[in-house]
């Protein structure tokens, strides 16, 4: 997949492991102590974006920039809230950085026909692997009522997504 550069007026965030098929995208996200402790020396090799979490000591340690995070549902407003899920605190980031426009691209919440848990490879041990889709469907769907009241429009344009809360697009066609 090739998206356009940031000229036509857009900002490409990504979330853990999305970098490494975006290693030109603005920023890159993710909330979890142990993805940044496992992944931190090839982020910092490979991707020039900025660089953000939640995690305190990951911000600390690794030289990342901190957004509050803060355990409710729903979309927050001066912090994020974390909604069990990175790819959700990436959408409640994107909103804090302005965007009222987010597409989504590789919110598939479910497994892959070869039981595939990620758009990308999975992760490494020993990051934990388990998938709570259902969990996180019902949390996205206070999310979307939220960015819905705050006049947000969150487009999901990954092809064959269990995700219904947010209305579906192709990307193409969206950009």
């Amino acid at each position: 997949m090739t998206l356009p550069d940031s000229k036509v007026g857009f900002q490409l965030v990504v979330v853990n492991s999305t970098f490494l098929r975006f290693p030109h995208a603005h920023a890159l996200y993710a909330g979890d102590f142990l993805w940044w402790k496992t992944m931190h020396q090839q982020v910092h090799k490979d991707f020039r974006g900025e660089k953000w979490t939640q995690d305190a000591t990951s911000a600390e340690r690794y030289k990342i920039n901190r957004v509050k995070g803060i355990n409710k549902p729903g979309l927050g407003t001066s912090n994020i809230h974390l909604n069990g899920n990175s790819a959700f605190q990436a959408i409640n980031l994107a909103y804090l950085f302005g965007s009222r426009r987010l597409l989504l691209i590789g919110f598939d919440m479910k497994l892959g026909p070869n039981g595939e848990k990620h758009w990308h490879p999975d992760h490494p041990a020993p990051m934990v692997q388990a998938q709570v889709f259902g969990e996180w469907i019902h949390k996205a769907t206070i999310l979307a009522k939220d960015l819905a009241a705050m006049k947000c429009e969150v487009i999901n344009c990954t092809p064959g997504s269990a995700l219904s809360c947010f209305p579906m697009g192709e990307l193409e066609k969206e950009l």
